[in-house]
């Protein structure tokens, strides 16, 4: 379930934000809470960290919504922030308080869509849980593909390397595996390897470092492999 807090003076696009994001509620299948608020003031006003997305008017006639956002980042650093803004210049504001993204007014629902996807996808926190079945000594066991750090191929075996060890993994291929995980942000470094980009420690050239452990980046994979570390440390910082 996720809460969500509205911030906007103007009732036309409050309706609107409201509307539509029951209508992605209802079209995807999940369940949100949203409080409206009318500025910047009326959310500070005995704020708790309640919240797990904010959308947030910028211009407001007692508290702009900048001057909001850097108040509330004092109190709770993990609320992703969504601007929404009539003019788009003010939106490059955002990245002084690591807000993930703005809304142009007037908002669509096509917009709020694009932005709610990203959300969920890019945050560990509302990334419905995905497991892999894997064999440990013999036993059938769920790994969360958030505790996996690497998937690697030795001798047409599968091998998946996460915080419980080294596991097998039967009845699948990288190929198959980097198709069913890219929404989850793993990544081919070659041809042998598929790299979950929440354990990359570090680019060193054509090594890249997972966890603690080097992995050959191949010439072919490389370009793919390092515009999505760039595309994912942005939407992280």
């Amino acid at each position: 379930m996720l809460r969500i807090a509205i911030v906007e003076d103007e009732k036309e696009y409050q309706a609107s934000l409201v509307e539509y994001l029951s209508r992605y509620e209802k079209d995807h299948n999940d369940n949100f809470i949203v409080r409206t608020f009318y500025d910047g003031i009326d959310i500070l006003d005995d704020y708790t960290s309640d919240y797990d997305i904010i959308f947030l008017d910028i211009h407001m006639k007692h508290q702009d919504g900048m001057t909001t956002a850097k108040k509330i980042r004092e109190l709770d650093p993990d609320v992703i922030i969504v601007f929404i803004t009539a003019l788009a210049q003010y939106a490059i504001e955002g990245y002084k308080v690591n807000a993930l993204d703005f809304i142009l007014k007037p908002v669509v629902y096509e917009q709020l869509v694009v932005t709610m996807d990203r959300v969920l996808k890019t945050s560990d926190k509302f990334r419905k849980d995905k497991t892999l079945i894997v064999l440990d000594d013999g036993a059938k066991r769920k790994v969360s593909v958030i505790d996996i750090y690497y998937i690697e191929v030795v001798a047409h075996d599968v091998f998946v390397h996460c915080s419980f060890g080294t596991l097998e993994h039967k009845r699948s291929t990288l190929t198959a595996m980097a198709e069913e995980l890219s929404d989850y942000n793993f990544v081919k470094a070659g041809q042998s390897q598929l790299v979950n980009l929440k354990y990359v420690d570090q680019i060193n050239g054509d090594i890249v470092r997972v966890h603690g452990e080097d992995i050959y980046l191949s010439r072919s994979q490389k370009k793919n492999f390092l515009a999505a570390f760039a595309q994912y440390v942005g939407a992280e910082i």
